[in-house]
């Protein structure tokens, strides 16, 4: 009996690798809207961990935290009056903590907890991977609300901007084996 539980042991150790991510090829990014115009902040500053269950991808895991400041959106007034707006000072990073994946029709939806302004919610993420090799690769988009997390919208001449901020990423990483 316990040879059988060693093995079992074994194989789901074995079953389990790392993801590295590759910073260069992997991206977070937030698209606000405004009556006036429209903007896309991008963070390619991934922190965190990627448990991959090669076996059983539902079985995986994954933590990020993006730094508020790393998002860039090509305005430097608009970064920094968005650093104001999630007060940056005080909650430095966004962060996501997988509970479950579950299988869907178009790809999977990957259950956890998004942590943005101080406060923590639950959100179901799409997303859709590939695995060639060595590598996989990750893709969601999905929608956020400013008024969930207490933000207060900003305005430009009186007409605040879209509640709704739409969510993009793309992650690449090496799978590596885990040593035991």
């Amino acid at each position: 009996m316990k040879k059988l539980l060693f093995l079992l042991f074994i194989s789901k150790i074995l079953a389990q690798s790392n993801v590295a991510f590759d910073l260069s090829n992997s991206f977070i990014s937030y698209d606000g809207k405004h009556p006036a115009h429209s903007w896309t902040g991008i963070s390619k500053q991934i922190e965190g961990k990627f448990i991959l269950n090669e076996k059983d991808f539902t079985k995986s895991t994954v933590e990020l935290f993006v730094p508020m400041f790393s998002f860039d959106s090509k305005n430097s007034n608009r970064d920094s009056n968005m650093l104001d707006v999630v007060e940056e000072y005080f909650y430095p990073y966004v962060s996501f903590k997988s509970k479950n994946i579950e299988i869907t029709d178009e790809g999977f939806n990957v259950i956890g907890d998004i942590s943005f302004h101080g406060i923590t919610k639950e959100f179901s993420i799409p997303i859709t991977k590939n695995i060639e090799d060595n590598k996989i690769i990750i893709d969601s988009l999905f929608s956020i609300y400013l008024t969930d997390f207490k933000i207060k919208r900003p305005a430009l001449l009186t007409i605040k901007i879209r509640d709704r901020v739409d969510l993009e990423f793309h992650l690449e990483g090496l799978v590596e084996k885990i040593k035991q």
